[in-house]
């Protein structure tokens, strides 16, 4: 597997909007060369007869099972595990401001 230069891991960083300040370059070099790593392994499968697939959801394998309604809607014993829930409602942590 090749090394990427120090150049190069920058140039990528920046295409991909990333900022790095100091050490944090070596660990995202670090992640970087173990996604080729990965990469390089599935060079070395045996895909032949194997046909490129988008989706799973049309093959004759994929599982199906008849659509329809097993239970009624239980919100408050749904509710009763969640960590708050007010007027029926789920209530999350605001992460927006």
């Amino acid at each position: 597997m090749a090394e990427i230069s120090d150049a190069e891991l920058q140039k990528l960083a920046t295409l991909s909007r990333l900022r790095f300040e100091g050490s944090t370059l070596d660990g995202f070099r670090t992640q970087f060369d173990n996604i080729l790593w990965l990469i390089s392994q599935l060079k070395e499968l045996n895909t032949e007869g194997v046909p490129p697939l988008t989706s799973t959801a049309n093959l004759p394998s994929t599982p199906e099972r008849e659509d329809k309604v097993t239970s009624s809607n239980n919100r408050e014993a749904l509710q009763k595990s969640a960590v708050k829930a007010e007027h029926g409602f789920y209530v999350v942590p605001k992460v927006v401001e």
